[in-house]
């Protein structure tokens, strides 16, 4: 074989691979996915698994001296992209109650974003086939068909060939059927700023899809003091540097009051705001929730657009480890007035302080009795 040849052969083999490469990678799945199958064809798929699943954890309480807004992006912990934990067929039951009676609210995609939220489905069902096979099992999987099936849920869905098609939403709504995440795509318009062109959040706080589809990353942070005099353009730039191999991550969290008698649903599907800002309850610690959220930005190699996932987690106050509560209420401390009224802070402050001191004295007496 002559030098040329040795030479060009790679570059041949590159060329080929870039120009087919969503024809290798579904060649590559029809084989590795039904081998991680067999491998556990002796123990069926369970749905008990789930329910002694801890959750992923979710990133503390910083406690930072000074209040700012800040983006707060790290690597993303590809392996645990998507999560399931304990409390997952719960809040699939919410999920299907909100589809069902609220679609138009928690649900909802643009002409253009149809390709996006199929690919999205792809690569959701990919994942979690690969990361829980007990849970989850391609099937019919035959050149370009493939359906996935929830072992949990008994629920099918198809992700590729005819009966995939459409306008996107339904495969959407597949999706976040399937995970515990909302899932949102977002594109970039004419004036290069990203938009939400299609969304299934159905655990929002303060908002509804229905009002916001459309709307670009600046108008829908509008109401949030100082975001944009200290993070927007960090944002922009942020998103557009994204690629499909540098999946990132970031933490957010909010303090939430719910009434004792509230069921689940209406602790997670929070379109009016997390708290009532002129109930003159004095919530106890247990009405008191840390709501976080872990947001992940993966780009679609397919249609470059972005997949913006959102996983939410619950703890009451009285459950909050001591460090994080110290942290609570250091940072509860730098909030300038007008970031507390936008936190309401006026609803649950006092009492956070209370719960706080209270922890302190317990702890203070524990100490000294050890001493004696």
């Amino acid at each position: 074989m002559t030098t040329f040849s040795l030479v060009a052969l790679p570059i041949v083999v590159l060329i080929l691979a870039v120009r087919h490469y969503q024809h290798i990678r579904r060649w590559i799945a029809s084989i590795a996915i039904p081998f991680l199958f067999r491998s556990n064809a002796s123990s069926p798929p369970t749905s008990t698994d789930v329910k002694r699943m801890m959750p992923y954890p979710a990133r503390p309480i910083p406690g930072r001296e000074r209040y700012r807004v800040m983006m707060d992006i790290r690597k993303l912990d590809t392996h645990n992209w998507l999560t399931l934990d304990q409390h997952y067929k719960e809040e699939h039951a919410v999920r299907d109650i909100l589809l069902r009676d609220k679609r138009e609210e928690v649900i909802q995609s643009l002409p253009e974003a149809a390709a996006a939220c199929h690919e999205a489905l792809e690569v959701v069902a990919e994942f979690l086939c690969a990361r829980y096979p007990s849970m989850f099992q391609t099937l019919a999987l035959d050149g370009d068909t493939a359906s996935i099936r929830n072992c949990m849920t008994g629920e099918q869905f198809a992700v590729r060939g005819p009966a995939s098609s459409g306008d996107g939403i339904d495969a959407l709504e597949a999706a976040v059927r399937l995970t515990m995440e909302d899932l949102s795509i977002l594109m970039i318009n004419e004036e290069g700023e990203y938009y939400l062109a299609a969304s299934a959040s159905l655990f929002p706080t303060g908002w509804t899809v229905q009002e916001r589809i459309g709307w670009t990353i600046s108008r829908l942070h509008g109401p949030v003091p100082l975001w944009h005099q200290q993070v927007a353009n960090s944002v922009s730039k942020f998103l557009a540097r994204l690629t499909p191999n540098s999946p990132m991550e970031r933490s957010n969290y909010f303090v939430e009051v719910k009434h004792p008698d509230e069921q689940l649903i209406e602790i997670l599907y929070r379109p009016q705001g997390l708290c009532e800002k002129h109930d003159s309850r004095d919530p106890t610690p247990s009405d008191i929730l840390i709501r976080k959220e872990r947001q992940t930005f993966r780009r679609l190699p397919h249609s470059e657009t972005i997949l913006f996932g959102v996983k939410t987690y619950l703890t009451p106050l009285d459950q909050l480890s001591m460090p994080e509560l110290e942290n609570l209420v250091r940072e509860m401390k730098t909030w300038p007035d007008f970031v507390g009224e936008y936190k309401g802070k006026h609803v649950w402050g006092n009492k956070v302080l209370e719960y706080y001191q209270g922890r302190v004295r317990v702890a203070q007496a524990t100490q000294e009795k050890l001493e004696v």
